[in-house]
């Protein structure tokens, strides 16, 4: 297992949307966020019904707004958030990974990110991507690296075993 924690992994190249997306659905980023939408929709749906004298009353205009709260929340919100963190970390445009003992270091141009492993909150693995979740000078970081960009034979899997090795599996 030491050796494994001596190598060093580099991919360049870029972050499709459908791998963005993906790496954040197995990041779980909005596990908790939907979970509190659905019980304000459930509230905000129990103050559309009252009890009355002969049974239930049904109060459209709360019901219609808990309707269109829930359908924010729970299906529009998390589509922006994505999209927005997909824009604003550029991630569709070509960088440079480096995964080695030390942590992972992304790098656009001039630009430069690095994660210690000691960041690194959790590591996740989908059938296409590599996904890093960490905290870098107080920012959550998501550092998602397409298992395609690993060319040579059993790179992608290195990666993997150091990945599980040195932030484990987020539980």
């Amino acid at each position: 297992m030491s050796d494994i924690r001596q190598t060093c992994f580099r991919a360049t190249g870029d972050v499709t949307r459908d791998e963005y997306t993906e790496a954040a659905r197995a990041a779980g980023l909005f596990r908790r966020g939907r979970a509190v939408a659905a019980l304000g929709t459930v509230f905000l749906a129990a103050a559309g019904v009252s009890p009355s004298p002969h049974g239930l009353t049904v109060h459209p205009v709360p019901l219609a707004v808990a309707l269109a709260y829930g359908l924010v929340a729970l299906l529009v919100l998390p589509r922006w958030a994505v999209a927005r963190g997909f824009r604003t970390g550029r991630a569709g445009e070509e960088k440079q990974a480096v995964v080695d003992g030390a942590g992972i270091e992304v790098s656009r141009g001039a630009e430069s990110l690095r994660i210690t492993w000691d960041e690194v909150r959790s590591y996740h693995e989908t059938s296409r991507v590599h996904v890093f979740m960490g905290r870098s000078r107080r920012r959550t970081c998501l550092v998602a690296l397409p298992k395609r960009l690993f060319t040579a034979p059993g790179e992608s899997d290195r990666l993997s075993a150091l990945a599980h090795a040195r932030a484990g599996d987020g539980s």
